[in-house]
């Protein structure tokens, strides 16, 4: 079942899960979306635990971490899937945004030759029934 609005974004983003004045844990954010997050990581919080996901960030030379409120909405081994507090929070939006330019133009490097390469054209075909 989705529980997730919006278009999930595929990511790589390393977050600490923290319960102030406590860290949980780290892990990795794979997906994110406007209204939530999976984290894959071991975590041992329940089914709608407040939590806050903490991005490190390097801007201009300084470190910078920005917590962003969350509540846990599944737990699995592999990690567990949050929502936020308030929809499409900044930065969410801005990381989205990023990710997706970043991988827009990841993709068409892999389409586009190269200058001095030929376009090879591949046949498709489909069977349908």
């Amino acid at each position: 079942m989705e529980h997730r609005w919006g278009e999930r974004i595929v990511v790589d983003i390393p977050v600490q899960v923290s319960v102030p004045p406590l860290i949980i844990g780290t892990g990795r954010i794979t997906d994110i979306s406007i209204s939530g997050a999976w984290i894959s990581g071991r975590f041992d919080l329940p089914p709608m635990a407040r939590a806050f996901i903490v991005f490190d960030f390097s801007l201009g030379g300084a470190q910078e971490s920005l917590p962003l409120a969350c509540f846990v909405a599944r737990v699995r081994a592999e990690g567990m899937g949050v929502e936020w507090r308030e929809l499409a929070p900044q930065i969410v939006s801005d990381l989205m945004l990023f990710a997706a330019g970043t991988n827009h133009a990841r993709e068409q490097r892999l389409a586009a030759p190269a200058a001095d390469e030929p376009a090879v054209a591949i046949p498709v075909t489909s069977r349908v029934g």
